[in-house]
């Protein structure tokens, strides 16, 4: 039980850091790309519960959690990514792999923002209070996970705790270039 209860008190921590850096901003400074990276607290805010939600998806059904999202489809031709990514410069705008989950949209106000990843949170808080830990599933196809790799509910758990922790590390830095706000020391 307390390995469980560590997992869930750490996302929940990581996740606190994220939220914590959106306290206080406007709707203009949640979209400033403060740095040289597009990156923005609120498609941060947006990509973390995406992410999370899609990765709990995955623990509950297994690779079809990541049907109908193009990257993962079976039939995809990666040397034709591998090609298009070389001819673009990262610029994946108005690609099929185009990665929507940074994209922000008319409705993702900042409150809405930190909303839904708190709703995420309490569905993946939900879940690992009552999940297998041990129970793996097969990863999709894909040239970023090794063949044939299955991954555990609680290898699911340790992904979303490092993602969070990552992109709230960005989200600091980018609040510490907005007006000078750090969250993290």
């Amino acid at each position: 039980m307390a390995e469980r209860d560590d997992i869930i008190e750490s996302l929940g921590r990581h996740r606190g850091f994220l939220l914590q850096t959106a306290e206080g901003l406007s709707e203009e400074q949640a979209r400033t790309a403060s740095t040289v990276s597009a990156l923005t607290i609120a498609s941060l805010l947006k990509h973390v519960a995406d992410t999370e939600e899609q990765w709990v998806d995955f623990a509950r059904r297994g690779a079809d959690a990541f049907g109908g999202s193009g990257v993962y489809e079976s039939d995809v031709d990666w040397e034709a990514v591998a090609a298009e990514g070389a001819s673009n410069d990262g610029d994946w705008s108005g690609s099929e792999w185009e990665d929507t989950r940074f994209v922000l949209r008319e409705g993702d106000t900042l409150a809405h923002l930190r909303s839904r990843v708190e709703q995420v949170a309490a569905g993946t808080e939900d879940f690992l209070r009552e999940a297998d830990l041990d129970r793996s599933s097969p990863l999709p196809q894909a040239p970023w996970f090794e063949p044939g790799a299955s991954w555990s509910v609680r290898r699911v758990a340790l992904h979303l705790l490092a993602e969070i922790s990552q992109h709230a590390g960005h989200a600091d830095i980018i609040r510490e270039s907005i007006d000078g706000q750090r969250t993290m020391g």
